[in-house]
């Protein structure tokens, strides 16, 4: 059977999250990419915020995570990454921490890079050190959170996270059982108010 290698460096370095879009995949593990660094130049409206991308930079590193897939599992992967609209294949050069090389290694890179770094949603950068955590070296992961609370901070004060569906959806329950209570109890006023009424007149 045909494979492919792909290397992911955002929310797909946890299996659990590529999982919920990619049927078959095999964990080769830890590895790194050399002339590029992380960078957050895409909003998705999805991730509510930005979302990571590989931007060439010689003197950088970027670590991530290496998978073997079957070839029929790509368009699965490329609906994930939105390619190629979105994202696009790239083919990269990946080094493991035995020494391997991998040359022509599938990753995906942003289409239409924003000119500004996209602060990214609290939930997305959680995926991404859920992965980078469980695979990553310790001072590539303490310099990822840094640079994740230094985006963080410069996000404009009073700047609110667009709700997800999920809270779209109960914010309207929220709304309509407050609205249905207001309901019944006019109705209780009203019966009170009659029998009150009656009362008087009787």
């Amino acid at each position: 059977m045909d494979a492919v290698y792909y290397f992911a460096y955002g929310s797909c370095m946890s299996p659990e999250d590529l999982a919920r879009d990619v049927e078959e995949f095999e964990l080769i593990g830890p590895a790194l990419v050399r002339g590029y660094r992380l960078g957050f130049t895409r909003y998705s409206r999805m991730r509510r915020g930005g979302v990571a991308d590989l931007v060439p930079d010689e003197n950088s590193v970027v670590e991530g995570v290496l998978y073997r897939l079957p070839v029929e599992q790509l368009p699965a992967l490329d609906e994930r990454e939105g390619a190629p609209e979105h994202y696009r294949r790239e083919h990269v050069r990946v080094e493991t921490p035995d020494g391997k090389v991998y040359d022509d290694v599938l990753t995906y890179v942003v289409v239409d890079k924003a000119a500004e770094e996209i602060p990214p949603h609290a939930d997305y950068v959680q995926t991404i050190l859920r992965g980078a955590e469980a695979y990553l070296s310790r001072p590539y992961v303490e310099q990822l959170r840094e640079c994740l609370r230094q985006m963080a901070e410069k996000k404009p004060q009073g700047e609110r996270e667009r709700p997800s569906g999920k809270e779209r959806a109960a914010e309207r329950d929220r709304r309509r059982e407050a609205t249905g209570a207001r309901r019944r109890r006019r109705r209780r006023v009203r019966r009170r108010v009659a029998i009150v009424l009656r009362r008087l007149v009787g």
